[in-house]
């Protein structure tokens, strides 16, 4: 079966909006100023299946460093305080990031 240029350009044109939309910039969760909800944690050495919290790290890039020389896995912790928003007669249930202290 031979394609026409024809066909061609059909099939150039259904990729073209693929190509533009990889292009784009990718959009970044927004924080509120510097409140941060993701906390890194180093895991006890000696936890049986269930991850114990050890040393907080202050980024990932440390816990990943740390966690390495170490030989011990680390976990993401993201803390949230739920709030209820009244809107129209209609309680939403919303959530906001717990800043670090």
């Amino acid at each position: 079966m031979a394609t026409t240029a024809a066909t061609q350009d059909v099939a150039a044109d259904r990729r073209e909006p693929e190509a533009r939309r990889a292009a784009k910039p990718r959009r970044t969760p927004k924080d509120n100023g510097n409140v941060r909800a993701i906390r890194y944690f180093l895991t006890k050495a000696a936890s049986n299946g269930t991850p114990e919290l050890d040393e907080e790290m202050p980024d990932e890039h440390e816990a990943l460093v740390a966690a390495l020389k170490s030989g011990r896995t680390f976990v993401t912790v993201e803390e949230w305080r739920a709030r209820a928003d009244k809107k129209k007669g209609v309680t939403v249930i919303g959530k906001d990031p717990v800043p670090r202290q």
